[in-house]
């Protein structure tokens, strides 16, 4: 028999015993409150909830909830609430690699699962939502209930099928994504306070399991449409990929010497394996992809050129030019860019070299302690290299991988944070050898740190790596891509889709909803052609994104080619 509870206008359908017992949730439904609009019962994974057909009124089982909260975050009406716990099992943990001497080492560090057992039992914590937030919080749109059903299922050719739909680099991503602002923290779990599913390293469980399968590319029948990609980073390889599977003819241009843009010079071999970014390109060469190094948009071949030889061009070369630290004494020997320092670095420890500038035990100040700085010092430490890396922010308000932050201090990198370059000094012979540090103050996200102008700290160094962030190169395109980068989408004046607004994403304090809303006002940016036959994706539209993002981006570009071509034949 299901008894009501009652009180202050709301019940909860239970089972004889349930209401008692502190182990188990349990669910009130304010009758008053309740207008019977369904979203929480469509929105419950557990099917917990049904529709009294004679009032018109959500009705709840206990004995079928788990905690999730989805059913609260989604209610506009505030009517419903759930006590007790979450019943939602301790994730998989996973172990950093720490290798025994960091010096010259470019073994790849963050591991996934080793086993089928703890895939298994992390797939199992996913609830399989019927209206999954965490596909909205990835920016490529995984189906990542549907992967993760597969993966129980032991079926990796579904799962891969299913990864394949929206993208085309999971076993990248799966390594360098920050899930805690895409999808493990649009997470049910996670946006209810608990430890999220591990999409991130079960995405990659995949394709340890089985590579990435080939591009598999449509015979060609009308081989009259051609597309020029300027960029070989994470939004060219996708825009290719996209083209190249649908039969057309695609030629990139990458002004380096290797292709991979980002993935090549900017994330290091102990985070991101040399073999794992090369995979992708052999798969674009094999399906027909012609492309040419050193070749740079502007000083070896121009734009209006491209678009005499090509139905149309897609831009994708990225945010390359680094910020610059603008303070007394940026101008002394020993001050290098993130980029300089990184290429180089990473080709030593390629060869087995060191560095004859950075003998072991220097002290180099990284100025930046983002994702770009805490590479710079992770790399200079395999060097023997001392690094001490600042930022601006309070810890608690600076955006950083947390895994990245505890693996970073973990391998002995120290980073001060509230703290800015006042000035540098150098020694009679023009050559950095101290830097001035100020503290800051911050109270709260969003507001600009204060400069506090007491007390200043001296740190003696030998070089200053500056990873201040990027900008994009105007003088690409700039008479046809005018006002790019764009500016940050205003979601003041935006009005959220009914599906964003019920899905819950956007009525917690996590900032993981608006970012992906924000994605969602940039796809759309990158479907349309900045000018005739002209589109732009990744950080040339958006300044200095993700890989994710980019590789989104540059999907929708080629599927906006292929659309208007098919529209016209």
């Amino acid at each position: 028999m299901i008894g009501l509870a009652k009180g202050n206008g709301t019940t909860s359908t239970t089972y004889p015993g349930s209401e008692t017992d502190p182990k188990h949730p349990r669910v009130l439904v304010n009758r008053e409150r309740c207008a019977g609009c369904q979203d929480c019962l469509v929105r419950c994974p557990t099917e917990a909830l049904h529709l009294d057909p004679l009032d018109w009124v959500i009705q709840a089982e206990d004995t079928r909830c788990v905690g999730c909260r989805q059913c609260v975050r989604v209610c506009a009406f505030s009517a419903i609430q759930v006590e007790g716990p979450r019943l939602v099992a301790p994730s998989q943990s996973v172990q950093t690699f720490h290798p025994p001497t960091l010096i010259g080492d470019t073994q790849e560090v963050r591991l996934g699962f080793s086993s089928w057992r703890e895939a298994l039992v992390e797939a199992d914590r996913c609830l399989d939502c019927p209206d999954p937030t965490c596909v909205r919080g990835c920016p490529a749109h995984n189906n990542i209930p549907g992967f993760i059903a597969a993966l129980r299922e032991r079926d990796l050719d579904t799962a891969h099928a299913i990864l394949r739909e929206t993208s085309v680099l999971p076993d990248i991503c799966s390594r360098v994504c920050d899930w805690n602002s895409q999808c493990e923290g649009a997470c049910s779990w996670a946006l209810a306070g608990e430890q999220p599913v591990a999409i991130g390293r079960l995405e990659r469980f995949v394709t340890e399991q089985r590579e990435v399968p080939a591009l598999a590319r449509t015979p060609v029948v009308d081989n009259s449409l051609r597309v020029a990609v300027v960029g070989s980073g994470p939004a060219g390889i996708a825009a290719a990929w996209e083209l190249l599977s649908a039969g057309v003819e695609v030629t990139m241009l990458e002004k380096e010497a290797e292709p991979g843009g980002v993935l090549n010079w900017g994330i290091p071999s102990y985070v991101l394996p040399d073999a794992v970014v090369r995979r992708p390109f052999s798969a674009l060469q094999e399906a027909g992809l012609r492309l040419e190094l050193n070749t740079q948009l502007g000083r070896d071949v121009d734009l209006e050129t491209l678009l005499e030889d090509y139905s149309a061009v897609i831009l994708g070369h990225g945010a390359t030019i680094p910020n610059k630290l603008r303070v007394p004494g940026a101008d002394l020997a020993g001050v290098e860019d993130a980029t300089s320092f990184l290429s180089r670095a990473k080709e030593a420890l390629k060869a087995g070299n060191t560095l004859p500038d950075l003998p072991a035990g220097s002290r180099i100040l990284v100025v930046g302690a983002g994702d770009t700085g805490m590479d710079v010092a992770r790399t200079a430490l395999r060097f023997g290299v001392t690094p001490v890396a600042i930022r601006r922010m309070a810890e608690r308000f600076a955006s950083l991988r947390p895994d990245e932050l505890v693996e970073a201090r973990a391998e002995g990198v120290e980073i001060r944070f509230a703290r800015i370059v006042e000035r540098l000094v150098g020694d009679e012979n023009g050559q950095v050898q101290g830097a001035w540090l100020q503290r800051t103050h911050q109270s709260k996200a969003g507001e600009s740190p204060k400069v506090l102008t007491e007390n200043p700290d001296y740190l003696p160094i030998d070089r200053v790596i500056v990873a201040m962030g990027y900008q994009i190169d105007r003088s690409v395109g700039a008479n046809r891509t005018a006002n790019l980068p764009l500016p940050r989408p205003d979601l003041s004046r935006t009005v959220p889709d009914r599906r964003w607004l019920a899905s819950g994403i956007l009525s917690t304090s996590s900032p993981v909803g608006r970012q992906a809303l924000a994605h969602e006002e940039v796809l759309k940016q990158a479907m349309t052609a900045r000018s005739d036959r002209i589109w732009v994706v990744g950080d040339a539209l958006t300044g200095p994104s993700t890989v994710v993002a980019g590789m989104a981006e540059g999907r929708e570009a080629a599927r906006s080619i292929l659309q208007q071509y098919r529209s016209l034949v």
